[in-house]
This record gives structure tokens, C-alpha cells and sequence, in this order.
């Protein structure tokens, strides 16, 4: 069933006219696939019951979309052994999560993102100047909006102070108002604290950082650091001459080919035999250790692009 899950999401972004990666099939990881359209990019995760979702893949997963200034969103069809609402935004361990159903009606149909679910039942947060305009261009009265709603007063001044309706309520204010007044639901991962990024501790991706470059250790996924320039962003991975290293450098040159960034493979061995996989580059141990500068490292990328 995770299969043909994953399939379906495959099928939905591109019908939304997303670009999408190759599935990661390296392991241990966080994610299953990149998807962008335009300047929007998701990282992606199918998991048949979202409470599956475990807290350190779950930190994982918003940590890489930080780093790809993308959305982190898992995709499931059950949220503790019960079907998720189509249309309902869920959360876990601060990712967002939504059906398939949910995201077509996202990424195909254009329908935002209003409704999330949380204790108590599904909600929706109103923009509470929108509601107060709209009650006063009618004419109508805090209580007698509370009678048409079927609440109290007290209600009707939460609400217009910025409190969260229940989705009963707000269909209800829909109908009267005939107008959009909720708010979408942020979807993007919580902020990051300085003291949760990863120290340097691979002595290979130690030499790019005293090269010049930036480097941003990663895990849980197939490549083991984002390098970046002045100019550009490289998905970094590092991998002995094995049968490993084929597989990992195709889906790094798939992710990096979806969300339009450089890569390249540092192999430990020197075995000159190629100088490529796919579209990421190899650079030998060797090579890295008799670099004197970012710009000798970027020249061979160059000489080495397929």
C-alpha cells in the first residue's frame, strides 16, 4: 500500500505541474521525494498512517527543508488507524500532513490550505478585521450574528479578537458573509534555533569549509552536507568506491536536477575510471586534500559535468 501511495502522490504533483525527483532509495532516511514548481518546493515523506512519523525523522525532514528553503509535508491516508479528512491540515511533531485527496485539490484544483485539525476537532483560523468589516458593512449586530451562528456573544467577540472557529461554525460564517474571511494555514516548518545545526565533524567536508565554502552537515539523507558559494548551492555526498556509490550519486543528480542545484560525490578511493554518475560529478579524496582554493574545486566541477 506504501507503494501505490507513493505513486499517487507522484502522479498528483505532476498533474499540478510539479517537477519531480526520483524516489530515495538510500538509507536511513527522512524523506521520499523533492518536488518544485516554480519558486515553491516540497520535501516530501508517504506514510500510510501519519502517526507513524517518528520525531527525529520528522525533525530531520523540516531540518532539510530549512536548508532548501522548501515545505516539509507528509502525505497519508490514516492518522491513528482512522481515515484523515479530506480537506484538514493535520500536524505532527510540527510537519503539516494532508491527504492525497487534500493535496490534489491543493496542487491540481488551486484550493488553499484553511482547515487543520487539532484537540476537540477540525478548525479554521478567521482573519478577525475581515469578520468585524464584514459584520459592520451589514449592518448586523454581534448578537444577532451570534443567533444566525447558533453561538454566544462572547463567541462572536473571540472570534473577532482573532480566536479559532470550529468548522461548523466557520461554514456557517461563510454562508452568512458569502465572502473569503479565514486565513490560510501555514504550512512551513517551525524556525530553527543556531544551536540545533550540526557541528563539522566529516574532515572531508572540514577542507570545502576551509576552502571557503559553507557547509551544512545533513542526515538521514542521501547526501551528507549542502555546500554552497557566492553563487551557488551544492548537494554534497561522500561515498567509497562501492556498489553504494552509484545509487546514491543517481538520486543526489536527481534531487539536485528537481530543485535546480549543483552536485557532486567525493570518493574516498582514487580510482580514476570516471570522472561522473549521471549529472554529479567525482571529485577523489586526494584531489580534495591538494585543493589550495574554492575556485580549483569549481574547475573541476566544471571540467567534470556531464
Amino acid at each position: 500500500m506504501t507503494q501505490a501511495l507513493k505513486d499517487e502522490v507522484v502522479a498528483i504533483l505532476k498533474e499540478g505541474g510539479f517537477k519531480v525527483s526520483d524516489e530515495v532509495n538510500v538509507y536511513p532516511k527522512s524523506f521520499d521525494f523533492v518536488a518544485k514548481k516554480g519558486e515553491r518546493i516540497f520535501v516530501l515523506k508517504a506514510l500510510v498512517d501519519i502517526n507513524s512519523l517518528r520525531e527525529d525523522v520528522a525533525f530531520k525532514l523540516a531540518e532539510l527543508s530549512r536548508l532548501f528553503m522548501a515545505v516539509p509535508l507528509v502525505i497519508g491516508v490514516k492518522n491513528r488507524g482512522e481515515p484523515m479528512n479530506r480537506g484538514v491540515v493535520y500536524s505532527r511533531y510540527g510537519v503539516k500532513a494532508v491527504s492525497p485527496e487534500t493535496l490534489y485539490d491543493h496542487v491540481v484544483e488551486g484550493v488553499p490550505f484553511v482547515v487543520y485539525s487539532a484537540p476537540g476537532g477540525n478548525y479554521a483560523k478567521i482573519n478577525s478585521s475581515r469578520l468585524r468589516e464584514a459584520r459592520m458593512e451589514r449592518g448586523i449586530s454581534r448578537g444577532e450574528l451570534a443567533s444566525k451562528l447558533g453561538v454566544s456573544r462572547s463567541a462572536i467577540r473571540k472570534y473577532e479578537e482573532g480566536g479559532d472557529v470550529n468548522i461548523d461554525v466557520a461554514m456557517k460564517i461563510e454562508e452568512v458573509f458569502d465572502k473569503p474571511l479565514f486565513e490560510t494555514v501555514d504550512i512551513n516548518p517551525e524556525e530553527e534555533t543556531e544551536s540545533n545545526r550540526e557541528d563539522i565533524e566529516n574532515p572531508l567536508l572540514d577542507i570545502l569549509s576551509s576552502l571557503g565554502m559553507m557547509v551544512l552537515p545533513t542526515s538521514r539523507a542521501p547526501f551528507n552536507a549542502l555546500s554552497r558559494t557566492d553563487k551557488e548551492a551544492y548537494l554534497t555526498g561522500i561515498e567509497s568506491y562501492n556498489k553504494r556509490l552509484k545509487k546514491k550519486a543517481s538520486i543526489i543528480s536527481s534531487v539536485s536536477g528537481t530543485i535546480d542545484y549543483g552536485c557532486f560525490m567525493i570518493v574516498k578511493e582514487t580510482k580514476k575510471s570516471r570522472s561522473n554518475i549521471e549529472d554529479a560529478p567525482i571529485i577523489f579524496e586526494q584531489e580534495i586534500n591538494d585543493f589550495d582554493s574554492v575556485e580549483d574545486l569549481l574547475g573541476i566541477l566544471e571540467d567534470r559535468c556531464p
